[in-house]
């Protein structure tokens, strides 16, 4: 049991270095949506449940029910703060370390106001890319101090399909 205690809330280590660039930013925002995107989605929603009774395919209207309730329920919830911490031994994100050794490079998109987002990428394929928004934060300090630990993948200049898709859709 102490295994999957570890795996969900893991522990900071004792030392960690000097933490020299620090912020925080929202979990998620909440976009403001107008009637015509309720109205669609619910148009969406009926067809898919419609085709799912057709084909007498019951699992996929459940998860279908199932996706409605988890947007509803996160809907009518405020946004978490996390806290990302960038120092000498690693990077803390959401109370969850990250060392150098575990990172491949970084790339930093920064057109504002719609996209200011440090990107990190690991070593492991399986952990992907962790897009971390700046909020506040200088993009040239963040940049500058990482360069010492890892390399910066410079040919990234825009953001992926899966963020600029949400983004479009207000879904985020």
């Amino acid at each position: 049991m102490k295994i999957l205690n570890d795996f969900f809330s893991p522990q900071l280590p004792d030392n960690i270095g000097d933490v020299h660039l620090e912020w925080n930013f929202k979990e998620y925002e909440h976009e403001a949506v107008n009637r015509t995107w309720y109205i669609v989605g619910a148009i969406v929603l009926a067809g898919l449940l419609a085709y799912s009774v057709f084909t007498a395919n019951f699992l996929f209207a459940i998860i279908l029910l199932l996706s409605v309730f988890v947007i509803i329920y996160q809907f009518f919830q405020a946004p978490r703060e996390i806290n990302v911490q960038i120092g000498e031994d690693g990077v803390i994100i959401d109370k969850r370390y990250y060392p150098y050794k575990e990172l491949k490079n970084f790339w930093i998109i920064y057109e504002p106001p719609v996209y200011k987002y440090l990107y990190i990428d690991f070593k492991s394929d399986i952990k992907g890319v962790y897009p971390v928004p700046l909020s506040d934060e200088n993009p040239l300090k963040v940049r500058e101090f990482l360069l010492k630990y890892i390399d910066e993948d410079i040919e990234k200049e825009e953001a992926g399909f899966d963020e600029a898709f949400s983004k479009l859709i207000k879904f985020r």
